[in-house]
């Protein structure tokens, strides 16, 4: 009887493992759907602190740029001036200036307060970054070749001050990273970096009659 039961309780085992291979299998089988092949460039295509190595340092400029499938080219001074928002609600205002040889410069700003609680907050940030023509646009759509990346990261600078007047200041990491279209309209993220290890995601936009 109790070789019998042994016998039971080892097929119920058996069963219990090949059905959890199976939900594991349909699990990744779904994922991959829904990622592509798990490239990881696709799934890091918008957490630029797994994509620092396209931050260049000082002796990679000028940046190559042919224009190829026409590609955007910064052949002057561009002014990307956007408006940044989060679910909505409006976060200030971001210039990025790209240079010709590919450095780009940005500046961003932002007061807002949360009425329900009279907590407000104020930040300020400077960026510093550069085009890469080698990162191709790509989406469920397909890919666009016509759009030129640039990544950017810097250091943001928040006073939180509470209603009773106390004041909260910090410093973290930011990134802010973009696609410039032909006529230099462009779009993208901005990422704050918090003390815990999390962030905060914006994004921005700014249409081509705003830029210079």
């Amino acid at each position: 009887m109790q070789k019998s039961t042994n016998y039971k309780n080892g097929y119920m085992l058996l069963g219990l493992l090949i059905a959890i291979l199976i939900i594991a299998i349909l699990y990744m089988i779904d994922l991959t759907a829904m990622v592509g092949h798990m490239d990881k460039n696709r799934l890091y295509a918008e957490r630029p602190w797994f994509e620092e190595q396209r931050l260049l340092a000082k002796n990679a400029f000028p940046v190559k740029q042919t224009g190829k499938g026409g590609q955007t080219i910064i052949s002057n001074e561009t002014i990307l001036a956007g408006d940044v928002k989060q679910k909505e609600e409006n976060r200030g205002q971001l210039e990025i200036t790209i240079e010709p040889n590919g450095l780009a410069k940005g500046h961003w700003q932002c007061e807002y307060e949360y009425a329900q609680s009279k907590t407000s907050y104020k930040i300020i940030a400077e960026l510093a970054g550069n085009i890469d023509p080698t990162n191709k646009y790509e989406d469920t759509k397909g890919t666009n070749k016509k759009l030129l990346y640039f990544i950017t990261k810097g250091i943001y600078k928040q006073i939180k001050t509470e209603a009773g007047g106390t004041q909260w200041p910090s410093e973290e990491t930011i990134y802010v990273v973009g696609w410039i279209d032909n006529d230099y309209s462009a779009k993208g993220k901005l990422f704050l970096m918090t003390p815990e290890g999390g962030n905060a995601e914006y994004d921005w936009q700014t249409n081509a009659d705003k830029n210079k």
